[in-house]
């Protein structure tokens, strides 16, 4: 069961040290899948044991490095949707440049 989550887990921090941008939609689903196969992996898991100590801590040590890495691709995503976000609604505003409305300047006038 250990060597299994092992291989998993390995499996999971190669995909993530060769993430691309250009397969990104694919990783995706791959780091999706693999990462709940293994969650399943660790709730059957049985107690620790001697034998299985020394795997567990080198699991711990790519599991540290697969945070830090998804952590870093989760950033990735969250500017590139920033700027797609910016991108169209600058591209917006050429299209109907009379839509959006400031209201920069404007004074009220309010008597009692």
């Amino acid at each position: 069961m250990i060597n299994e989550l092992y291989q998993l887990t390995d499996k999971i921090y190669q995909l993530t040290q060769t993430f691309s941008d250009k397969n990104r939609e694919k990783d995706i689903q791959k780091l999706e899948y693999l990462l709940l196969k293994r969650w399943d992996l660790i709730e059957k898991l049985p107690p620790k044991s001697r034998n299985t100590e020394s795997m567990g801590k080198k699991i711990v040590e790519m599991n540290k490095a697969i945070d830090q890495k998804l952590i870093l691709i989760r950033h990735q995503i969250m500017a590139d949707l920033r700027l797609l976000k910016a991108k169209k609604k600058h591209s917006n505003s050429y299209v109907n440049p009379y839509e959006t409305k400031t209201f920069d300047g404007m004074f009220y006038d309010k008597k009692n």
